[in-house]
C-alpha cells in the first residue's frame, strides 16, 4: 500500500469551501459573505469550487455566488472547512480522505457536532475512500511537501484540549499511517492563539520540496518572541529526503485598527495563509501598503502562477484567512495505480 498526501501545488480536481452563518457573524454577515464570495470567485478562475452551505443560508449563498460555484446543502456549525473537512491523500492511485476527529478546536467552539460529520460527508461526495483517525486535528495544523515531509506545531498536536497524553512517537506513527509522511518537522507553535492554538498555516508553508516560506511577526508586536522561537526551530531542519530546508522570509501584515469580529479569536495578519490553485495563488489583501511587497514575495516563490489578491478585512476579523476557508482535492490521474 502506497499512501501519500499530495502537496498543495500539485494539480487539483476542485476546491471545497463552507459558507458563513448568521449566528456567528451578526451585523458583519453581509461583509463577510462578500469576502467569502470574492475568495470563491477568485479560486473559480483556476479550478472548480464546491461551497457547502447550511440549509438556513442556502438561498443567500446561491444569490451571491451565482452559477460559477456549485452549492451543496449540508448542516454546518461553522465555515472554516480547512479544519472541519478532510485532508485528501492518494493511496495506490486512488483518492482517499483522512477524516480527523474534529472537536471544535479543542472546544473553543462548543457547537461542533454537524462540523464533525463534514469530513465523512465530503469524502463520500468526492468518491474518496475514508481513512479515519482518532487524532483530534485540523487541516490548518498540517503542511506537507508531497515528498514525505510534514510540518506542524507542538501546541496543536499535544494540547490537552485535543490529544491528552499523546506522545511524539505515537503522533508521528499516526501521521505516517494517514498521510504517508516519513519526517515531521516540529515547531513549538503558539500558546497565545485562542482556538487554533498555533496552526502552521498562519506562520509557514512549503513552496516546493526543500523550500519553505516563513512569516515573521512584527518586532514590536506581542507575538515576536513566539515567532522567533518558531523561526529558530525551523532553521537548520532537513526534509524527508535529507535536504537542508531553504527558507524564504516575509513579514506579516501590520496590526489593524479594526475590532475582532469573534472576540477572543483575534485578527488574522497572515499573508502566508493563501490558497494555491491550479496555475494561481489566491492570497490576502488587508488594504495596507505592505500588501504589494507581500504579493511580490509570494509571486517570486511561485514563478509561473498568477497571483490574485482578495480583500479579506472582514473575514480576517474572525481569526482566519483564505487558507482556513479552502480545502484542495487533488487530481489523481487515471491509471496512476
Amino acid at each position: 500500500m502506497a499512501r501519500r498526501m499530495p502537496a498543495e501545488w500539485e494539480p487539483h480536481r476542485r476546491c471545497w469551501m463552507g459558507w458563513p452563518l448568521p449566528a456567528l457573524w451578526g451585523r458583519d454577515l453581509d461583509a463577510v459573505e462578500r469576502d467569502y464570495a470574492a475568495v470563491a470567485h477568485a479560486v473559480a478562475r483556476f479550478e472548480p469550487v464546491v461551497m457547502l452551505v447550511d440549509p438556513s443560508a442556502a438561498a443567500r449563498a446561491r444569490a451571491l455566488l451565482g452559477d460559477g460555484v456549485e452549492v451543496v446543502d449540508v448542516p454546518m456549525n461553522d465555515a472554516w472547512l480547512r479544519d472541519s473537512g478532510p485532508s485528501f491523500a492518494e493511496e495506490d492511485g486512488r483518492l482517499s480522505a483522512v477524516t480527523w476527529r474534529f472537536n471544535g478546536w479543542g472546544g473553543a467552539n462548543p457547537e461542533f457536532a454537524a462540523d464533525a460529520a463534514l469530513g465523512a460527508f465530503v469524502a463520500a461526495r468526492a468518491g474518496a475512500g475514508r481513512i479515519p483517525s482518532a487524532l483530534a486535528m485540523e487541516g490548518g495544523a498540517i503542511a506537507v511537501d508531497g515528498a514525505g515531509t510534514l510540518m506542524m506545531t507542538d501546541t496543536v498536536a499535544f494540547n490537552a484540549n485535543r490529544n491528552p497524553g499523546l506522545s511524539r512517537d505515537l503522533a508521528e506513527a499516526e501521521f505516517a499511517r494517514t498521510l504517508g509522511v516519513s519526517k515531521v518537522i516540529w515547531l513549538p507553535g503558539s500558546d497565545q492563539e485562542f482556538g487554533t492554538d498555533g496552526h502552521i498555516d498562519g506562520m509557514a508553508c512549503f513552496v516546493r520540496p526543500g523550500i519553505a516560506l516563513y512569516e515573521r511577526a512584527a518586532p514590536d508586536g506581542p507575538s515576536h518572541a513566539i515567532s522567533e522561537a518558531n523561526r529558530q526551530a525551523l532553521e537548520g531542519q532537513t526534509d524527508a529526503q535529507g535536504r537542508a530546508i531553504e527558507i524564504i522570509y516575509m513579514d506579516e501584515a501590520p496590526a489593524p485598527h479594526r475590532a475582532n469580529r469573534r472576540g477572543d479569536w483575534g485578527y488574522c495578519l497572515s499573508y502566508v495563509n493563501f490558497y494555491i490553485a491550479n496555475g494561481g495563488i489566491v492570497m490576502p489583501r488587508y488594504g495596507v501598503p505592505q500588501d504589494d511587497a507581500a504579493r511580490d514575495i509570494i509571486a517570486g516563490a511561485f514563478p509561473g502562477r498568477e497571483v490574485v489578491q482578495v480583500d479579506i478585512t472582514t473575514l480576517a476579523g474572525g481569526g482566519g484567512g483564505i487558507h482556513c476557508i479552502t480545502q484542495q482535492e487533488p487530481l489523481i490521474p487515471a491509471g496512476a495505480a
